[in-house]
């Protein structure tokens, strides 16, 4: 939002809080302190944010993307050294937890997107969202062209909501388990175990929040610039 500047306008926020804090099994006590080695992804972007508002952890390291917490869950290891706990993020978790190769014991700590809900009053928090160039929201003769495209991609947001059978025979279609994972960095199986429980965090248009709701998200930096959302954006 911050870099759409006058030719972008937000018409559906998307994804709202996908982000855990994982345990690969290292800490004995399993009660993550300031004493155990955090490693995350992102410094500075909105997850970072939204992990630093909620926990009163510090991160020792952090990847440049949710991939670089792969590894890092799978061995316990950042650059020699052991690590307690990692902020990661769905597909990554699943697959990682689908593993049976790896020697830590990856396990679930805490949801940061409930711990982001209880602290300041919301659901979650905005993590990906959908824009449209204002050139082509302005463009009357599309309108139809517009909305038609919102519908479906409505749709397939409700179908990644709950369970994501849609999504996952689509994804079939482009071939065997290996072929997808070569393409898309993820395969059906991960898929339909990540949407068992909406891991990705995926957002309805009827639960897209307000402007006034927006309000709740300033401690991560975000705040609506003047005339940011689209007048396809469902809640006005």
């Amino acid at each position: 939002m911050k870099l759409s500047g006058d030719n972008y306008r937000l018409v559906r926020m998307v994804t709202f809080g996908n982000l855990y804090l994982l345990s690969t099994g290292n800490d004995e006590d399993g009660i993550p302190t300031d004493d155990d080695f955090v490693f995350s992804y992102g410094e500075g972007l909105v997850p970072d944010r939204a992990f630093k508002a909620s926990m009163d952890l510090t991160v020792d390291a952090y990847g440049s993307s949710v991939s670089d917490t792969a590894p890092v869950l799978k061995s316990g290891m950042y650059q020699g050294e052991r690590v307690d706990y990692v902020v990661s993020s769905y597909p990554v978790i699943t697959q990682i937890l689908l593993d049976d190769t790896k020697p830590t014991d990856v396990q679930v700590v805490a949801d940061i997107a409930e711990e982001y809900g209880k602290k300041y009053g919301t659901d979650g928090f905005p993590q990906a969202g959908l824009f449209i160039k204002k050139s082509l929201q302005d463009d009357g003769s599309r309108r139809d062209e517009i909305e038609h495209f919102l519908s479906l991609f409505d749709e397939d947001v409700l179908d990644l909501i709950h369970g994501a059978s849609r999504a996952v025979s689509n994804l079939e279609a482009y071939g065997d388990l290996t072929t997808q994972q070569a393409r898309f960095g993820f395969n059906a199986n991960v898929l339909s175990k990540s949407q068992e429980q909406n891991g990705l965090a995926f957002l309805s248009a009827d639960k897209n929040p307000s402007a006034e709701e927006f309000l709740a998200f300033s401690s991560l930096g975000i705040s609506l610039p003047e005339g940011i959302l689209s007048t396809y954006y469902p809640a006005q």
